[in-house]
């Protein structure tokens, strides 16, 4: 029976760039950090692949814009180009406490990553592991909420990791794509560019920031901010959520 294959808590701290800086930066970051060796090529970058799941009444997105500070989300994930049977694919419970984000995953077979199957999966996964808590607060999570797949999104990921401490991680997404999709096999439709000019950068710690990453900040004036890629998908995909204001906040 699947286990979970991650678990952490981590501090995540978001920033938005313009792409012309996209590279600097980069370049900046290399003499303290290598590639994520799980890239392609040795050249740290890869695909990553994501179908985000919420209620009816899109009770995740609202928790997000309202900024509760104790949420949590389901997405399924993979990574790369192609999806086959074979491919791995990982169902994800991301929390949200503050500051904090907790994050466990499972892995799950193509044809289980659809529709109900996905909740009657759950409750299996629940029911052979009584005393794991996570297995029963996806189930739980999943099954009260009637949580349905809503947006698929799709972004190239630049991923670096730092020399002394490989906790210390910095990815840099672009290309980021989106479009409404309830499953992972459906034919695509048409995908909306989300911030074709721009690209989202992600600095991921345990504890505290690196002194070397500091004038770095300072360097490409990188200001926090609260970004969602599925949140700004909602606004741009669905018009009901249309309020032409598709800034990185």
């Amino acid at each position: 029976m699947a286990k979970p294959t991650l678990h952490f808590q981590r501090f995540e701290f978001k920033y938005f760039l313009p792409r012309s800086h996209a590279r600097p930066l980069v370049s900046a970051l290399r003499p303290h950090m290598i590639w994520d060796p799980y890239g392609t090529n040795g050249q740290g970058w890869y695909r990553v692949n994501s179908l985000y799941y919420d209620t009816p009444g899109f009770d995740c997105f609202w928790d997000k814009e309202a900024g509760v500070a104790d949420r949590k989300k389901l997405r399924l994930r993979y990574y790369g180009d192609t999806l086959s049977p074979d491919t791995e694919i990982y169902a994800e419970l991301k929390r949200k406490q503050n500051e904090l984000v907790i994050k466990d995953r499972v892995n799950l077979r193509l044809g289980d990553a659809g529709g109900p199957r996905l909740q009657k999966k759950f409750l299996d996964m629940h029911k052979a592991n009584r005393d794991n808590e996570f297995m029963q607060e996806i189930a739980w999570f999943t099954r009260r909420n009637s949580l349905r797949p809503k947006i698929f999104i799709s972004y190239i990921r630049y991923a670096l990791l730092s020399k002394r401490n490989r906790e210390f991680r910095v990815t840099v997404d672009e290309n980021i794509e989106s479009r409404e999709q309830f499953d992972f096999i459906s034919p695509p439709g048409h995908a909306a560019k989300i911030y074709q000019d721009g690209v989202v950068v992600e600095v991921k710690f345990n504890n505290v920031l690196p002194g070397w990453f500091h004038p770095i900040l300072q360097k490409f004036n990188l200001q926090r901010l609260a970004y969602s890629k599925y949140g700004n998908s909602i606004r741009h995909l669905i018009p009901v959520f249309d309020d032409n204001n598709y800034k990185p906040v």
